[in-house]
């Protein structure tokens, strides 16, 4: 039986862009987990009175973008603080996430266009580190590619 190739997520990164052409990437640090959710495809009833065996029809619908959620270490850095302006001018922008794949010989990028939905600081306690999460909506397709 084969090994498998799967990874753990260290070493992924995620990366804001900007509109210059190319595209310049500023990276975020001290980030924890990042969870990208790419869609969802919406389902429409199609159910009538004479849908067979009493059953509900369904068919599929247009697919909804889906979200980007990252947590990290809260350092108060330009990057992190970002997020803040980026929110305040409801601005669009490009994002990258990347990770090794297949026991580090592969690299995986997501790229897409996203915006600012959520923004937490803290808790800021006597013993513990001061956490961020950050949520944004992603705008349209996603591009994934492993090489």
């Amino acid at each position: 039986m084969p090994r498998s190739l799967a990874n753990s997520g260290y070493g992924a990164t995620f990366s804001i862009g900007d509109d210059a052409s190319p595209t310049g990437w500023t990276l975020v640090n001290e980030i924890a987990s990042i969870n990208k959710k790419n869609f969802t495809v919406t389902s429409i009833d199609t159910t009538h009175l004479t849908s067979p065996n009493a059953t509900e029809e369904m068919t599929p619908g247009l697919i909804k973008p889906g979200t980007v959620e990252m947590t990290g270490n809260y350092i108060g850095s330009a990057d992190q603080l970002q997020f803040v302006t980026l929110a305040q001018a409801r601005q669009e922008f490009p994002f990258k996430v990347t990770a090794p794949m297949q026991k580090n010989t592969k690299l995986y990028t997501g790229l897409g266009n996203c915006f600012v939905t959520d923004y937490e600081t803290g808790p800021f306690e006597a013993n513990k580190k001061i956490d961020f999460k950050v949520t944004m909506q992603v705008t349209g397709t996603v591009t994934e590619t492993v090489v």
